[in-house]
């Protein structure tokens, strides 16, 4: 194999060759490339689609991390496999049990006897390095490799002081091992979410939307009821360094464009600079004040049971203090306008103070910059023409702006 990052993402993209390297049928689900040094790839069973593992293509600089998973692998009776490749290039893969930085936790779980062998359980997610999302009898476990304590806490919070955003509560008889805590154990709730659910009807689409406004409403008001203490965790708190001529701009202080540019450099550079180069047109962010923002406010993170059409809001590890145009835009950006204005309705029914017109349209713009990577992540073999298809929409509203 070509040691080139192009080449790699084209070979694990290609099932066939992906499957011959792995020893199995599988498929790429997820990709998350560090040019030159890694490429981590989540794997779904080519017949079933359901999460299968992960692999790992590692260059000389960093091939010594699967000598180290594969012997703390060992250690847990786990199986992975590993080949060498041409150029210095090293193949590291495995079932879901073995993720490397998810195995000690996953351990953990089945010796607390949350899970047994996720990979014979409903896996939900499985974002390779990062998160498995495990249905149970009991609920849903989440297994993280970052500590979710902080994000707990603001469950917690939600929970207690926030009734008009209603979100799943914890499991039955679970107490989080920890801190730091990397599993949690949710009850089920509602039958899918929002983008999935067979929903019987627009009435019926209007109505769970214009209820998913108005709990977004209640999660942006509590943001004065917020303990100090939770409020200095979120990102985004420090509102007196907010700077409107940054806009798009993150809290590690990158901007969107010059982070989906940073991979795309190393596989199309022209894209690369087409994504920089949007940085710079991008609307400003609205001034102050901010609210409790989701973070990443979209039909999939809405919860819905469709005999009633109750909604739960879920996942809030992006959480932060942005302005409500954030949440907003970002649902905006990836819905119809019949459903736009119910969210917006029930939004404003519940309080809500709405953003004008250009304040939205601007967040939804930030939005579709921050997802636009999104094609090669989920390990599309059309990604290219898909970013460059959504590029060419971005650079012309920005130009009619």
């Amino acid at each position: 194999m070509d040691a080139s990052t192009p080449a790699a993402v084209e070979a694990v993209l290609d099932q066939d060759r992906l499957s011959e390297l792995i020893g199995r049928p599988v498929r790429a689900a997820r990709l998350r490339i560090k040019p030159d040094v890694s490429l981590t790839v989540g794997l779904e069973d080519a017949a079933t689609g359901r999460p299968a593992g992960w692999a790992r293509l590692l260059w000389p600089i960093s091939r010594a991390k699967a000598d180290r998973a594969a012997r703390r692998a060992r250690a847990r009776g786990l199986r992975t496999v590993r080949r060498e490749l041409d150029d210095g290039l090293v193949l590291h893969a495995g079932r879901l049990a073995s993720d490397p930085a998810l195995m000690e936790h996953v351990g953990r779980a089945v010796a607390d006897e949350l899970v047994e062998d996720p990979d014979g359980q409903r896996v939900l997610r499985h974002n390779p390095l990062r998160r498995l999302v495990v249905r149970t009898g009991a609920g849903v476990v989440r297994i993280t490799s970052a500590p979710q304590d902080d994000e707990l806490r603001l469950r917690d919070f939600i929970g207690a002081r926030v009734p008009g955003a209603p979100i799943p509560a914890a499991a039955p008889g679970f107490a989080a091992p920890g801190p730091p805590t990397h599993i949690s154990a949710l009850r089920f709730v509602g039958d899918a979410d929002l983008e999935r659910a067979a929903l019987p009807g627009t009435s019926a689409v209007a109505a769970a939307s214009a209820a998913a406004g108005a709990a977004l409403a209640a999660l942006h008001a509590s943001a004065r009821r917020l303990p100090a203490d939770l409020a200095t965790q979120l990102p985004g708190r420090r509102a007196d360094s907010w700077d409107r001529r940054s806009p798009g701009r993150r809290e590690d202080g990158r901007r969107a464009g010059a982070v989906h540019a940073s991979v795309l450099r190393a596989l199309d550079p022209a894209l690369a600079a087409r994504a920089l180069a949007l940085d710079e047109r991008l609307p400003a962010d609205p001034p102050p004040p901010r609210v409790l923002a989701h973070g990443d406010f979209t039909p999939d993170q809405v919860l819905v049971r469709l005999d009633d059409g109750a909604v739960w809001l879920t996942d809030f590890e992006r959480s932060r203090l942005a302005p409500a145009a954030t949440d907003l835009g970002s649902y905006l950006a990836v819905v119809d306008d019949a459903t736009a204005r119910a969210l917006l309705d029930g939004y404003a029914d519940a309080g809500g103070r709405v953003p004008d017109r250009a304040d939205l349209a601007a967040g939804a713009v930030r939005a579709r910059l921050e997802r636009l990577a999104e094609p090669l992540r989920h390990a599309d073999p059309r990604w290219r023409e898909r970013i460059g298809r959504e590029l060419e929409e971005l650079e012309e509203t920005c130009a009619t702006r």
